[in-house]
């Protein structure tokens, strides 16, 4: 059945309208602006506004709610109504606005997540796929460490460039540039990731802008043969040494032995181990799986660390000193124990790497067998491991001179 109306036309005011009442539904236009009209609805006793229009393209006839009684003051709804008719004014549709509007809120609601959804979608869709195990865990480590407790709860859209500046500023203090370097390259690919879906804006990533730093270029101690007998001496008298675990010294040998990266060694697992080839199968690596070959004096060392982990029945070649089920994790202060007492200088683990690919190159080794040797992708990377000693330097410069003058 169709409402009945009884209608009128008045010019509004407060003093009349809150004291409507009557059986009869009642539509009363206002005599000062086009358009505007209250309804008051008999039954429930409320009083609620609207404004009549026609499209300006359509000329279909429409009725927008403005609001009620109750929720607005009458200047409030005459100034709403006077914004609507310059709406129309211009040859907008106040109704199709209004949808845009909510289809819009609805859009950014959706879009709006937090860094920490991002990075759960970012580890499932694009680490776990086109990343390393290694540098997934990495990602891993730096997100919870560094980028969650500063902007994981922050929805992504609301992240400036000032707030990532100031979060490198801290990472720089706290870590050093290089490790804050790492950590900015993690959010901006996670940036770049969200792009594609539209959680931010296309061609928006901040993280371009922040001015990167670098760290002192850190010079290698290399080791030369002396070096290497006096540090060999020292290993062996820490294998007897109270209190110190002779698995860790046997570990940095074999790293002075092969020039493997840290981990490469303290990682190793059972199944990586081909003794009878004299070979380690990497599963994983920096530059991805890797076999490493092995000198008749590491086969030695390996030989020795393997029967150990066997009755231990680890899986690791280098099991913990307090947890068989996982591997060594810092050799640093053997290593510095080793330095000490050889009366060697301060240098780090990843000098015997130097180390190891100077003394090839010192030895006139082919330059793509020490290559293959330390599992580099590129010859340039070997190359700038090389530290040709002062007397090779001497001795080529006098070569050159001597077949000048021949």
């Amino acid at each position: 059945m169709r409402t009945k109306w009884q209608c009128t036309t008045r010019i509004f005011k407060d003093q009349w309208i809150k004291c409507l009442d009557g059986t009869c539904n009642m539509q009363i236009s206002d005599g000062t602006i086009p358009g505007l009209y209250l309804r008051y609805y008999a039954k429930s006793k409320k009083i609620s506004f609207y404004l009549g229009y026609r499209n300006g393209i359509t000329r279909q006839h429409k009725n927008m709610l403005i609001g009620r009684y109750s929720d607005f003051k009458l200047a409030e709804v005459k100034e709403r109504a006077v914004s609507l008719r310059q709406m129309l004014a211009t040859g907008q549709d106040p109704i199709e606005e209004r949808i845009k509007q909510r289809k819009k809120r609805e859009e950014d609601l959706a879009t709006r997540v937090t860094l920490d959804q991002v990075f759960a979608e970012y580890f499932e869709k694009y680490s776990k796929i086109y990343k390393k195990p290694s540098t997934q865990h990495s990602d891993v480590l730096e997100y919870k460490g560094y980028l969650k407790p500063r902007f994981g709860s922050m929805f992504i859209r609301d992240i400036e460039e000032k707030h990532i500046v100031d979060a490198y500023t801290e990472w720089t203090k706290a870590t050093s540039f290089s490790t804050a370097n790492k950590i900015l390259s993690l959010f901006s690919s996670m940036w770049d990731w969200s792009e594609t879906f539209k959680y931010v804006p296309r061609g928006c990533n901040p993280c371009r802008y922040v001015k990167k730093g670098s760290n002192e270029k850190f010079k290698a101690v290399v080791l030369d043969i002396d070096g290497y007998k006096k540090l060999f001496k020292a290993l062996d008298e820490g294998m007897k040494q109270p209190g110190m675990h002779p698995r860790f010294f046997r570990a940095l040998k074999l790293l002075a032995l092969t020039g493997c990266r840290c981990s490469e060694i303290t990682d190793l697992e059972m199944d990586e181990v081909a003794l009878d080839e004299k070979r380690i199968h990497l599963k994983d690596s920096k530059t991805g799986a890797r076999d490493i070959k092995l000198s008749d004096a590491a086969v030695e060392e390996l030989q020795l660390a393997v029967k150990e982990a066997k009755k231990m029945k680890s899986n690791y070649v280098f099991p913990g000193a307090h947890d068989k089920n996982k591997p060594i994790s810092n050799v640093t202060k053997p290593f510095n124990w080793a330095l000490d007492r050889a009366g060697l200088p301060h240098m780090r683990i990843h000098d015997l790497r130097h180390s190891f690919i100077t003394m090839g190159a010192n030895m006139g080794e082919n330059i793509n067998a020490m290559k293959d040797a330390a599992g580099h992708s590129k010859i340039t990377t070997t190359e700038m491991y090389t530290h040709i000693a002062d007397r090779n330097t001497f001795n080529a410069v006098n070569n050159i001179a001597a077949a000048i003058y021949a």
